[in-house]
């Protein structure tokens, strides 16, 4: 359903749909030099929205969102990510609240974000720049940041035997999705103020293993004698490192988990490790061998709409490379 904007009468907006999916595509490929398939944008927007701004026929601003099951306060909720926050170069006014940003923006907030909306909270991965601009306009607030850590891979030793990686497929995920849903509860548990996207395995099914474009290897870190679920991790091979997409451990473990991915790289690609992960979560982790790198990631929270106040927000989040849409 189309609408006028209420910011500009030269602007109107409208969902965008399947119909409209090859504007917004061919948008994308305007503003960030790449194309998008039409598979990746089914795979994506499948629990997703987007909104687009048009300047007369031509579509000038898109503003996404996809829908996650969170855990905050120890109970269940849902999040939107921001994606695809994009606007085409000519069309980039000033920064006022009659640009094609605005008008996007808002309007997703007004619509999907806040108390007695589809979405309690969003969260996104803005660069510093976009940032600036969202919350110039009074439509984010910052409540943390998101860094990356690179983990030198130690010496093996006779005590690693105690421990074996298992890989996990399409075939054989449905057998270990009890074991993984209580390995996320024992996470949740130990990180009972953190804001956690919930990971199932219907999500791990989804992001990773039905991913139409990536490759991503999924394993299972248990100990050999017991048999006991300690971890389990998401790796993406990349030129000249792996990056671990996704860690479910519990927070007493993380550093020992994060050695013996490192290790389990070095030996099985060759390659040094690195992680994405939220910086309040990440600091305390530092040591000789885990270094920590800012990546100029902001996480904001919405302030346009009524919500929970972002005080309570701040550092809450639990974010690393996976629960982005691009990597």
């Amino acid at each position: 359903m189309v609408t006028p904007s209420s910011s500009l009468p030269s602007l109107r907006t409208a969902d965008i749909d399947a119909s409209s999916a090859p504007a917004m595509r061919a948008l994308f490929q305007q503003v960030f030099g790449k194309p998008m398939s039409e598979d990746f944008w089914r795979w994506k927007y499948a629990q997703g929205h987007g909104i687009g701004v048009w300047m007369g026929d031509e579509l000038v601003a898109h503003y996404g969102g996809v829908g996650a099951d969170i855990v905050w306060q120890g109970k269940p909720a849902r999040a939107v990510q921001i994606v695809d926050v994009m606007v085409l170069p000519t069309a980039r006014n000033a920064v006022r609240s009659q640009s094609p940003f605005f008008v996007a923006s808002s309007e997703f907030l007004q619509r999907y974000i806040g108390h007695e909306r589809p979405y309690l909270l969003g969260f996104g991965f803005p660069s510093q720049r976009a940032f600036d601009l969202a919350a110039h306009l009074k439509l984010y607030a910052a409540v943390g940041e998101v860094c990356e850590l690179r983990v030198q891979a130690r010496a093996a030793s006779w005590r690693d035997w105690r421990y074996q990686w298992q890989a996990v497929t399409l075939q054989n995920l449905p057998q270990h999705s009890t074991a993984i849903a209580a390995l996320a509860l024992r996470m949740q548990q130990s990180l009972p103020q953190a804001i956690l996207l919930r990971k199932d395995a219907a999500r791990l099914q989804q992001r990773y293993l039905q991913h139409p474009e990536h490759h991503y290897q999924l394993y299972l870190l248990t100990e050999r004698v017991t048999g006991r679920l300690q971890a389990l991790a998401v790796f993406k091979q990349e030129a000249n490192r792996v990056l671990l997409m996704d860690l479910i451990c519990e927070r007493s473990a993380l550093t020992e988990v994060l050695q013996r991915c490192a290790l389990f790289a070095q030996q099985q690609w060759q390659l040094p490790l690195a992680a994405w992960l939220s910086t309040a979560y990440a600091k305390p982790l530092v040591s000789a061998s885990i270094r920590l790198h800012s990546l100029g990631i902001v996480i904001p929270a919405n302030i346009w709409n009524p919500g929970p106040d972002p005080a309570t927000l701040q550092d809450r989040w639990w974010l690393m490379a996976g629960d982005t849409d691009f990597l």
